[in-house]
């Protein structure tokens, strides 16, 4: 068994916890470059966090919508 193997048989015995820091920190040792070819699997970071959402008022879209098709 190559080394390899060795190590992918390690990772499987670990609890789901372990797994993912194993994860995050094979993710860091490849550059940012490489990361556009990564697995789907994998979270990508946010440059920035996410602004909350805008809170609007009056009527929700779908109901002036079916009164304007009344």
């Amino acid at each position: 068994m190559s080394t390899v193997e060795q190590i992918v048989e390690a990772i499987k015995e670990l609890s789901p916890e372990k797994r993912d820091e194993v994860r995050r920190q094979l993710v860091l040792l490849w550059p940012l470059s490489s990361r556009h070819n990564q697995s789907p699997n994998l979270p990508i970071k946010r440059a920035r966090p996410r602004r909350p959402p805008i809170q609007i008022k009056g009527k929700p879209i779908s109901e002036t919508v079916v009164e304007d098709r009344r």
